[in-house]
């Protein structure tokens, strides 16, 4: 006597592959949202690199400049000042040079900052000037620094500072 089954249970061929094809298309997009996470970290970071030197370079800055006794020479494209200052003990320091140089920026041929794109100096002369000149005169009282560095995926971040010297 032969037994029939009816009620056979199992998975068709087909049901298996599309519930491959199913896995696969959400794993793909899980992947797809790991890397975008990852990128997205590595270019904030990058970025918060780029910050953190822009911060450091515009502090070193107004270290100098505040402490400028006089101005000797401010280039008429406002990329280089060549200055003298007093130092913590009250000697002058003379022939101090602030200049670009291709993409680094560099005081006294030591670099401050590299992946700068732009460097300018203006002059202002009160705290309340709105556009500033960028030729030095006698009645200039702040230096106003606008620095502009390429960080991460060549995105430019543009950072500025202004500096009253207090020996001036």
């Amino acid at each position: 006597m032969k037994l029939k089954i009816e009620d056979e249970r199992g998975f068709t061929f087909i049901e298996v592959i599309v519930t491959l094809i199913l896995v696969g298309i959400t794993a793909a997009m899980a992947g797809m949202w790991i890397v975008s996470v990852a990128s997205g970290y590595v270019f904030a970071k990058k970025n918060m690199e780029t910050t953190q030197k822009a911060q450091l370079t515009l502090t070193r800055l107004e270290k100098e400049f505040k402490s400028i006794s006089t101005i000797n020479l401010a280039n008429t494209n406002s990329t280089k000042i060549t200055y003298s200052r007093l130092n913590n003990s009250g000697v002058t320091i003379t022939d101090q040079t602030v200049a670009l140089s291709g993409s680094l920026l560099k005081l006294n041929n030591d670099t401050l900052t590299n992946n700068v794109s732009a460097f300018t100096l203006s002059y202002c002369d009160d705290v309340t000037s709105t556009s500033c000149p960028s030729a030095w005169s006698s009645t200039s009282r702040i230096i106003l620094i606008t620095l502009t560095l390429t960080g991460a995926d060549n995105v430019q971040s543009t950072f500025t500072q202004r500096v009253a010297p207090r020996n001036l």
